[in-house]
């Protein structure tokens, strides 16, 4: 029996769909049949990635809100969700769906998202907080960086990247692996660090920022810290030494990457160097801060509660359990 008293609000990118409207039916279709209102729904645009559909939602008062996109709606709907309680389902739709990988949300089965989005539990991670030149404080739920990552998502082929998925992105990397080094000062938590010769300065809100690549290990989502990843240029082992580097996880500075954990990080550069925050380009900086609002967004997490890699321990209910009819057999982990 539908309960008139719970609401969902869905923010849908519609371009990430060759069907919008089937979508659509079967995400109203499930939401009806789990005794929820059918949703609302509200789009994006060109002229808005998600933040003024998701503020249009959210004065509706619903009890829960999701997203159907890629990473760049996923972010600005946190964006507008950071500090209100309400609950944020995940409903992957784009190519790298880096928050949902990180938090065990599956991403090739919308019907699976969907349990977890409507009979999950609830569970509060961290919103990284960036500033570059303009001074405009952004919000991101995974990465924010300056250096190759921007490069190489600013230069990924969106056409190509529908049809191959993450082979785009390794098609721009290979396009963009040579030069553009630049000179980084960095702070961590107010202490300075030694400059460093760099190739990309990368904050990570957990340890896997693409394709399950582990380049941040010991990052997680909810340990209200944020990890910074600096990567040199090393001119004896190349390219190879930076795979090596990543597959034993060595950050302690001898090799190609170096990290460091902590609350704020401020960086200046000796030149304008292009910036991303979860995938999405916001142009040049030559100078930036990190920062965390630890526990600041609210998200759906599949039941029964189990050790997910980008969290501290295993996930557990959080101002109330999401669904008190939600039971193992619409958790992810059947059998």
């Amino acid at each position: 029996m539908t309960d008139p008293t719970r609401t969902v609000a869905v923010v849908i990118n519609p371009s990430k769909f060759d069907d919008p409207e089937a979508t659509r039916a079967q995400v109203d279709e499930f939401a009806q049949g789990a005794g929820w209102n059918a949703p609302r729904w509200f789009e994006t645009s060109k002229d808005d990635s998600g933040a003024a559909a998701a503020e249009e939602a959210i004065a509706k008062k619903p009890d829960l809100v999701c997203a159907m996109g890629g990473d760049g709606t996923v972010r600005a709907v946190a964006g507008v969700l950071r500090g209100t309680s309400i609950p944020y389902g995940l409903l992957p739709s784009g190519t790298g769906n880096l928050l949902a990988r990180n938090l065990g949300i599956p991403i090739d089965n919308l019907d699976d998202a969907l349990q977890v989005a409507f009979r999950g539990q609830n569970h509060a991670i961290d919103v990284g907080l960036a500033t570059f030149d303009d001074g405009v404080e952004r919000t991101f739920v995974v990465m924010g960086g300056v250096g190759l990552d921007a490069t190489i998502m600013d230069n990924t082929d969106e056409d190509l990247k529908k049809k191959v998925g993450w082979a785009a992105y390794v098609a721009a990397a290979g396009m963009n692996l040579i030069g553009g080094s630049f000179g980084a000062s960095i702070t961590v938590d107010g202490q300075n660090e030694v400059s460093q010769d760099a190739l990309m300065v990368l904050a990570c809100n957990c340890s896997s920022v693409v394709a399950g690549i582990e380049l941040a290990p010991g990052a997680e989502l909810d340990d209200g810290r944020l990890d910074l990843v600096v990567l040199r240029p090393n001119i004896v082992t190349g390219w190879v030494g930076v795979a090596i580097d990543v597959a034993t996880g060595m950050r302690n500075g001898i090799g190609s990457l170096k990290q460091w954990s902590g609350r704020e990080f401020e960086f200046e550069l000796d030149k304008p160097v292009l910036s991303e925050l979860d995938g999405d380009p916001t142009g040049e900086t030559r100078t930036g801060r990190f920062g965390v609002d630890p526990g600041a967004l609210l998200v759906r997490l599949p039941v029964p509660a189990k050790r997910i890699p980008g969290l501290r321990g295993p996930a557990g209910a959080v101002n109330g359990d999401a669904d008190d009819t939600a039971t193992d057999d619409i958790a992810l982990e059947r059998g």
